[in-house]
C-alpha cells in the first residue's frame, strides 16, 4: 500500500534507474499512446503513473505520467513488456506480456477507485513539485522544513521568483505591484497588509499558483501578476485534525489547532490560534544639508529603536452542505481580535556643518492599538456533468476596525523637564464585499473545447479618522493643520468571456475582461473630494504546446492594472517623526502593464527545468519620490536656532517602465530524499520620467527618474537526510541592489537552515530552525537630493530561533 501512494511522487526516482541498464542501440524506438480514466465518472486522471518493465530483463525499467487531458505518450524500444498504471487510491491495473513490435495506441484504460485507501489516506507531499500549465506555475507545497512552524510569507519566499524583502513586502520579479488571492478570491488577509500573511500558518498552505500573466479570467490588479494560495481541504471521513505550537526567540508563541468532521453530507470544519509576539528592529537615518553650492551646513541622525508587542486570536468555523452528488454550498465566518503595543524611542542629533553638537533630543512614541475584523463567505458549486461543466457563486463580507491611540513625547537634552507632549488617534473603518459568479461550458469532440464566463464586483468602503494636537497642562489642543477625516470608497465591476481550444498536444485561449471602476476620495478636513471613472479592457492570449508529457512551452500576452491603494492616497502623514514622513497622494492614476512571456518546462529523470522569457511595459508607473517638501522644523534652545528641512516620501505617477529579462529554476534529485534546488533571474529595467517639486528654500526641482540598471535575484536551496531519521534544510537568498536616479539601495542576503524528524509513528513532528542566521537582512541605502543627502538602514525583524511541535489525529 505505502508502495502504491508513494510511487507519484517517487517517479523521477523510478526513472532514473533506467540509465543504469539500457537496452541495446540497435533496437527500434516504438511510440505507445492511450488515455487513463475513472471507470465511473469517465473523467481522465491527470498525473497517472505507468510503469514499462521488461521481463527478459528485468533491470530495464521506464514508464511516464498522464497530462491534465489523462493521455500519456511515452517511447521505448520494441519488444515484450509488463504494463503496470497506479494512480493515488485507484486499484492498480497490470497487463502483462504485451506484444509492442512497432507504435500501438492502447485507447482508454479505466481504474477503479479503492474506497477503503481513499478513506484512509491524506497525502502531504515529501518534497516541493512544480507543474507548467496554460496560465500559471503551480507549485505544491512538500515539507520544506525552513517554513515548519513559519507561515505564508515564508513559503512564499521558498517560491522561485518570488521575493520578501526586509520590510516584508512581496515582490514577483522585483516588481511588488502583486496580487494576493486565497483559494482563487480577494480576501481580508490578502487586501489590508502584510502582517496578516505572517499570521497564517504553513501546515494550512497545499500549493501556491504562481500566475506571472493571468488570464481574463482572473481580475485584472497586479501588474507584477497573481500569487494564489491554496488551502489544503481535508478528504477523510469521519474525525481529524491537527494541533501545533511554535516557540521563538525573540519573544514568540504560538498555538494552532484545527478540526473536521466528515460525512456523507456534511463537512464540518473549525480552525484556532493565538499568537504572543514580539518583533524588535531599528532604523537610522543620517540627514547632510546643503547650500545652493553643495557645501554642508548641517546634519541631522535620527535614530529608532523598534519594539512591537502583539497578541491575536483568530478563530473560524465553516459547514459544506453536499446536497446531492453535484451540488454543494459552504458558508464560513472568521473572527479576530488583536491588540498590540508598539514602543518607537528615537535619538534625533543636530551638528553644525563642523560637526559641532547643537542639539540632542529623544521624541519617543507608545502606540496602544486594537483591532477586530470578522469575515464571512458563501459559496454554491452546481457540476451540470462529468465533463467540467460547473457554476460557482461567491459571496464574501468582511468588516475590520482599529483603533490606534499614540501617545507621543519629547524632550530636549539635557533638560528632560522641558517636555512636548503630542496625542494622535488613528480609527479606521473597512467594509470589503465581493460578488462573483464563474460558469464553465465545455463542449465538442472529447470536450476539447470550452468556454467560460463570469462577472465579479468587489465594493470596498474605508474611513480613516485621524486625530492629533498637543497636550499642555493636561489639556489638549487640535492641530488643524495634521487632523484628518478620509472618506475612501472603490467600486470595480468586471465581466469576462473566454475561449480555449486543444488540438492534440497544442492548447489556445484567448479572453476578454472589461472593468468599470469608480473611485472616490474625501477629506472632510479640506472639503476636497477627488472622483474618478474609467472603463477599461483586458485582452489575454495564451499558447502551449506539449512535446512529451515532461517537456512543455506556452506564449502568453496579457494586460494589467495596479489601482492606487487608500493608504496611497491618504495625504496626511503618520508624525511618529517630525522630519522624516512618509503621505500619500489623492490625485494617484493606476498603472497599466503589458506582459509577454515565454515559458518552457523539462523533466529528466532527476532534473526538472523551468524557465521563462519575459517583457513588459507598464504606463503612468506610481514610483517612490523622495522630497523636501518645503516645510521645516525650527528648535530654539540656549540662544541656538536649529532649522531642519523635513524629508517627505510620497507616491507620483511619474515614469514609463520597461522590463526585459529571464528566470530559470532547476531542481535536482539525485536520489530519494536528497533536493538540490537553484532559482535566478535576471532582468534589465529601463525607467524614464521626471518630477517637479519646490523645496526648502522655495527652488523649483525638476528630477530625472531616468535609471537604466540590471538587477537580478538568487534562491539556492537543499535538503538532505541525516543519521537517526533527521532531515536538513538550508536556504540561501540573494536581492540584488537597486539603484535609480534619487535612491541606491545595496543587496540582500539572507541565510536559513532546519533540522525536522518525525515521530510518534509519523503521527507527530518536530522541528527547529533559525531565519537569518547572520542577522544582516538589512536594507541599506543613499538618496541625494537637491539641498540635502539621507542614509538609511532598515531592519524590520531580527535572526529569530525557532522550535515547532506538531501533533496530527486520523
Amino acid at each position: 500500500m505505502k508502495n502504491t501512494l508513494l510511487l507519484a511522487f517517487l517517479l523521477l526516482s523510478i526513472l532514473g534507474y533506467s540509465q543504469e541498464a539500457k537496452p541495446s542501440k540497435n533496437l527500434q524506438n516504438i511510440k505507445i499512446t492511450g488515455t487513463i480514466k475513472d471507470s465511473d465518472t469517465d473523467k481522465p486522471l491527470e498525473y497517472a503513473t505507468l510503469i514499462l518493465q521488461d521481463p527478459n530483463n528485468p533491470n530495464f525499467i521506464s514508464g511516464g505520467v498522464t497530462n491534465k487531458n489523462g493521455k500519456f505518450a511515452i517511447e521505448i524500444p520494441t519488444g515484450t513488456y509488463h504494463l503496470k498504471v497506479e494512480y493515488l487510491s485507484y486499484k492498480v491495473v497490470n497487463l502483462n506480456n504485451l506484444d509492442l513490435s512497432s507504435s500501438k495506441n492502447l485507447g482508454e484504460i479505466k481504474l477503479d477507485a479503492d474506497v477503503e485507501k481513499l478513506n484512509e489516506v491524506e497525502l502531504i507531499a515529501d518534497k516541493t513539485t512544480v507543474e507548467l500549465r496554460l496560465d500559471k506555475k503551480i507549485y505544491n507545497v512538500g515539507k520544506d522544513l525552513t517554513v515548519n512552524g513559519g507561515s505564508a510569507s515564508d513559503v512564499l519566499n521558498n517560491i522561485p521568483s518570488v521575493a520578501v524583502d526586509a520590510q516584508g513586502t512581496i515582490s514577483l520579479r522585483g516588481n511588488n505591484n502583486v496580487k494576493i488571492l486565497i483559494d482563487g478570491k480577494p480576501s481580508t488577509l490578502s487586501g489590508i497588509s502584510q502582517e496578516a500573511l505572517k499570521q497564517m500558518p504553513v501546515s494550512s498552505i497545499q500549493k501556491v499558483e504562481v500566475i506571472t500573466n493571468p488570464s481574463s479570467k482572473y481580475g485584472s490588479s497586479g501588474t507584477a501578476g497573481i500569487l494564489n494560495i491554496i488551502l489544503r481541504k481535508t478528504k477523510k471521513s469521519g474525525v481529524s485534525g491537527s494541533v501545533t505550537t511554535t516557540v521563538k526567540d525573540p519573544k514568540y508563541f504560538k498555538l494552532g489547532g484545527s478540526i473536521s468532521l466528515k460525512k456523507k453530507y456534511f463537512n464540518l470544519f473549525s480552525n484556532i490560534s493565538y499568537i504572543d509576539k514580539d518583533r524588535p528592529g531599528y532604523s537610522l537615518f543620517k540627514n547632510d544639508f546643503l547650500d545652493d553650492t553643495k557645501n554642508s551646513i548641517g546634519y541631522e541622525n535620527e535614530y529608532r529603536s523598534l519594539d512591537r508587542q502583539s497578541k491575536s486570536l483568530t478563530t473560524s468555523v465553516g459547514l459544506e452542505l453536499f446536497l446531492n452528488e453535484t451540488t454543494s454550498i459552504t458558508n464560513s465566518v472568521s473572527y479576530t481580535k488583536s491588540s498590540g503595543l508598539n514602543n518607537t524611542n528615537i535619538t534625533i542629533d543636530n551638528f553644525n556643518s563642523i560637526d559641532a553638537s547643537l542639539v540632542n533630543r529623544v521624541r519617543n512614541t507608545l502606540e496602544d492599538s486594537d483591532e477586530e475584523s470578522v469575515r464571512y463567505s458563501t459559496t454554491y458549486k452546481r457540476k451540470f456533468n462529468k465533463k467540467g461543466h460547473d457554476l460557482s457563486i461567491d459571496y464574501q463580507y468582511s468588516r475590520s476596525l482599529e483603533l490606534e491611540d499614540r501617545a507621543i513625547n519629547e524632550a530636549i537634552l539635557p533638560n528632560s523637564n522641558d517636555k512636548l507632549f503630542d496625542k494622535a488617534i488613528t480609527d479606521d473603518h473597512q467594509i470589503s464585499q465581493l460578488l462573483q459568479l464563474d460558469y464553465t461550458l465545455p463542449f465538442g469532440k472529447n470536450y476539447n473545447s470550452k468556454i467560460e464566463l463570469g462577472y465579479r464586483g468587489i465594493f470596498d468602503n474605508y474611513t480613516v479618522d485621524y486625530l492629533e494636537g498637543s497636550i499642555v497642562n493636561s489639556i489638549f489642543t487640535k492641530n488643524t493643520n495634521f487632523s484628518n477625516n478620509l472618506i475612501y470608497s472603490q467600486n470595480v465591476n468586471a465581466a469576462y468571456l473566454q475561449f480555449g481550444q486543444g488540438f492534440g498536444n497544442f492548447n489556445i485561449s484567448a479572453g476578454m475582461r472589461v472593468e468599470n471602476t469608480d473611485v472616490s476620495v474625501l477629506l472632510t478636513n479640506l472639503n476636497t473630494k477627488e472622483t474618478k471613472s474609467y472603463i477599461n479592457w483586458f485582452p489575454s492570449m495564451f499558447l502551449s504546446y506539449e512535446f512529451t508529457t515532461k517537456e512543455k512551452i506556452s506564449l502568453n500576452f496579457s494586460r494589467r492594472i495596479d489601482r492606487p491603494t487608500a493608504g496611497n492616497l491618504n495625504p496626511f502623514p503618520n508624525r511618529v517623526s517630525k522630519t522624516n514622513l512618509f503621505y500619500g497622494n489623492p490625485d494617484l492614476d493606476p498603472m497599466f502593464t503589458n506582459s509577454f512571456e515565454f515559458n518552457y518546462l523539462n523533466k529528466w529523470n532527476k532534473i526538472t527545468f523551468t524557465s521563462a522569457l519575459f517583457y513588459s511595459k507598464t504606463e503612468d508607473v506610481i514610483h517612490n519620490v523622495v522630497i523636501e517638501n518645503g516645510d521645516t522644523e525650527t528648535i530654539n534652545i540656549n540662544g541656538t536656532t536649529v532649522i531642519s528641512p523635513v524629508i517627505a516620501k510620497t507616491k507620483r505617477n511619474i515614469a514609463e517602465e520597461f522590463r526585459y529579462g529571464i528566470d530559470a529554476t532547476a531542481t535536482y534529485v539525485p536520489i530519494k530524499k536528497w533536493r538540490f534546488s537553484f532559482n535566478a533571474m535576471v532582468y534589465n529595467q529601463n525607467l524614464s520620467g521626471n518630477y517637479n517639486y519646490s523645496n526648502s528654500n522655495n527652488d523649483l526641482v525638476n528630477v530625472n527618474f531616468t535609471a537604466d540598471q540590471i538587477r537580478w535575484y538568487a534562491n539556492i536551496s537543499a535538503k538532505i537526510p541525516l543519521l537517526y531519521k533527521v532531515d536538513f534544510q538550508t536556504n540561501f537568498y540573494h536581492i540584488g541592489a537597486n539603484n535609480n536616479s534619487q535612491t541606491k539601495t545595496k543587496a540582500l542576503n539572507r541565510l536559513d537552515f532546519a533540522f525536522s524528524r518525525s515521530i510518534l509513528k509519523n503521527k507527530a513532528s518536530v522541528s527547529v530552525g533559525v531565519t537569518d542566521i547572520f542577522n544582516n537582512y538589512i536594507r541599506y541605502s543613499d538618496t541625494n537630493l537637491e539641498n540635502s543627502n539621507s542614509y538609511n538602514e532598515l531592519q524590520s525583524d531580527q535572526r529569530n530561533i525557532r522550535a515547532t511541535f506538531t501533533y496530527k489525529f486520523n
